[in-house]
């Protein structure tokens, strides 16, 4: 049965399947919204992020306590959605913006490492072809043809790929690693539950662990410490993201002698207690559709900013 159009806000809403929640980039929704009133949206409301350009008009979006201004050009923005947001409009006008809401395992990795916090404002030298990406990703929503879950995980790739490459985070070294330094990375990323030892890891490179030290500090890697906490960190974000595990077992899987002692490591690193990354991690139900519409995708007659209706 063919889905109906929301003429107003051009949304389309997808609910993720269970392998694509668990193991690929999926999509929550996708579309324009017209913004003619200030459109607030509380921490919590909704999952994942938000990519998105303007489309028409022009405004601004309140984030991370910052009035940033919003214009058609070469910008695109990406929002935490576990962070409150306005989107308003200029006095006596309009805001239209266009994008995608999406999700996925180690979504803030991405976070940190695009800064995306502190800096959500991306410009691109090829917009347009993360548009051309969109549409992709719009007509996979639309027509869901057979594999479409992993096709679309394909073009968030691409997408988050062009971030990367805007910020320069994908610019190769000018020179390579030293053997001794490449061998404590491929040890760490090995075994990354490892309680790993500073001169453990000297053994393993195959030098004195002062040698190691400076090595380290040469080549811009960092200490060998923020390394080996690095990683710890890492995979504590990931164990914490499956529900199947206590605060306990992630504990005992990271070789923490206590719960107590991962949690203070755990907030030290990242301003969070293990229950509050949790919440953060919380997934909202999938809206309300429509009898005679797909399981899988649905449209709203009525949307907010990122393509999710409010209650």
């Amino acid at each position: 049965m063919p889905l109906r159009r929301d003429q107003t806000s051009n949304l389309t809403f997808a609910e993720p399947s269970r392998v694509a929640r668990r193991l690929l980039w999926h999509m929550y929704s996708i579309g324009s919204r017209r913004i003619e009133q200030p459109d607030h949206h509380e921490p919590y409301e909704k999952p994942g992020a938000h990519l998105f350009w303007v489309q028409s008009g022009s405004g601004w979006v309140e984030y991370m306590d910052q009035r940033r201004p919003l214009e058609r050009g070469r910008k695109v923005w990406l929002l935490d959605m576990s962070r409150p947001r306005t989107y308003i409009p200029q006095p006596g006008g309009h805001l239209t913006i266009t994008g995608v809401r999406f999700g996925g395992p180690g979504l803030e990795f991405w976070h940190e490492t695009l800064n995306s916090s502190a800096e959500p404002e991306f410009e691109l030298d090829d917009v347009q072809r993360v548009r051309s990406v969109y549409q992709n990703l719009w007509r996979l929503a639309r027509r869901r043809p057979l594999g479409w879950e992993w096709q679309a995980h394909m073009q968030i790739n691409e997408l988050l790929g062009q971030l990367l490459m805007s910020r320069g985070l994908l610019v190769s070294p000018e020179t390579e690693l030293p053997a001794p330094v490449v061998r404590v990375l491929n040890a760490l990323a090995a075994n990354p539950l490892k309680d790993w030892k500073a001169r453990e890891l000297a053994a393993v490179a195959r030098v004195s662990y002062s040698g190691l030290r400076a090595l380290f500090r040469k080549c811009g890697q960092g200490t060998i410490h923020q390394n080996i906490q690095r990683v710890r960190l890492d995979q504590a974000r990931l164990l914490l993201a499956d529900p199947r595990l206590s605060i306990k077992d992630v504990a005992a899987q990271l070789n923490f002698s206590s719960e107590f002692y991962f949690s203070h490591f755990f907030r030290k690193y990242t301003g969070l207690t293990p229950t509050e990354f949790r919440r953060r991690l919380q997934l909202n139900p999938a809206p309300q559709r429509a009898a005679g519409t797909s399981p899988e995708v649905a449209t709203s007659e009525r949307g907010a900013a990122e393509g999710v209706p409010k209650s």
